[in-house]
């Protein structure tokens, strides 16, 4: 009764979630996602061999992992997105915050367009249940940072040539940036298990076509490729125009951060980061005076709806 109280309610308010027209076919996505599911378990398979450097990733990710692997590999469904793992780590599902944002983006984009943006390219077997709700929500929330990064830029996100996301969840941020217009290289950075769950999501969206592993990806490339971050070794030659993290480079160990920086930002011109202000590893005015002293124009703000996280903007 909630759920379809609360539908009701979205309707009267102009925003129409979850149209048909905006859904991808049922029969083709069941067999899309059939088939991505097998090729990343096997990719998984013969992947997860290589060691990840020590230190990569604080203890309870590596707990999360392990618990996750088990899913992936035996049970994973096309309403994955309920699995408490992933809906209580990749999910974001604060109600109230929700009900802000909702606000914020409806002073910029109108409500059909939201619609669209929210519900393109989902497949209706991800949003049965408590699903469809957690879907709106944390489709909003990824809508709501490439917003205000448009606001305080001034740079539309179809004008990027490539985008850069280290810490992807399941895939979502790249499904709403394709949305709203952008339609050039995407490429996530991430652990290799949730780099096939990625996989998984983002062709059952968009096709098998358009999503690569890096490893697997032909010359001419795939839009959407997904890199496994196991070392420093790796992608030496991966360079973007935006750099976008929400909270995952901020949950990260302090190395990590370092090789980001290291890597100068993997070349990008903008920075998109999302942070909680208790949970971070560089020190306490660190990021911004860093990115200021080689020459960033950086602008910090706090969100009021989720006391001590912060926005980080940058441009060069």
């Amino acid at each position: 009764m909630k759920n379809l109280i609360s539908n009701i309610n979205y309707m009267f308010s102009g925003y129409n979630f979850f149209n048909e027209e905006y859904l991808c076919r049922l029969d083709i996505a069941k067999s899309t996602f059939a088939n991505a599911l097998k090729e990343a378990r096997e990719y998984y398979q013969k992947e997860k061999v290589t060691k990840i450097m020590p230190g990569l990733i604080h203890d309870t990710w590596q707990d999360n992992i392990a618990i996750l692997e088990s899913y992936f590999t035996n049970k994973m469904n096309e309403n994955f997105i309920s699995d408490e793992i992933i809906n209580g780590t990749m999910v974001f599902t604060n109600r109230k915050a929700h009900e802000i944002e909702i606000k914020n983006i409806a002073k910029v984009i109108d409500a059909r367009t939201v619609g669209k943006i929210i519900s393109n390219n989902l497949n209706s077997a991800f949003i049965a249940g408590k699903s469809k709700k957690a879907t709106i929500i944390n489709s909003v929330h990824h809508l709501h940072h490439l917003m205000q990064f448009e606001k305080v830029t001034k740079i539309k996100i179809e004008s990027i040539s490539s985008i850069i996301e280290f810490g992807g969840g399941y895939g979502n941020l790249a499904r709403i940036a394709n949305n709203a217009g952008y339609n050039n290289d995407y490429h996530i950075i991430d652990l290799l298990l949730l780099s096939c769950i990625q996989y998984i999501f983002l062709c059952t969206a968009f096709g098998r076509e358009r999503v690569s592993f890096d490893r697997n990806q032909s010359k001419g490339g795939s839009k959407i490729v997904l890199h496994q971050l196991s070392n420093f070794d790796i992608m030496e030659n991966l360079e973007g125009e935006l750099f976008i993290s929400t909270w995952a480079l901020s949950e990260s160990p302090r190395m990590v951060y370092e090789w980001v920086v290291k890597r100068d930002w993997f070349g990008a011109k903008s920075l998109v980061l999302a942070y909680n202000n208790q949970w971070k590893p560089w020190q306490e005015g660190e990021l911004a005076t860093t990115l200021e002293n080689k020459g960033w124009g950086v602008a910090t703000e706090a969100i009021p709806f989720l006391p001590g996280n912060f926005y980080l903007f940058a441009t060069r």
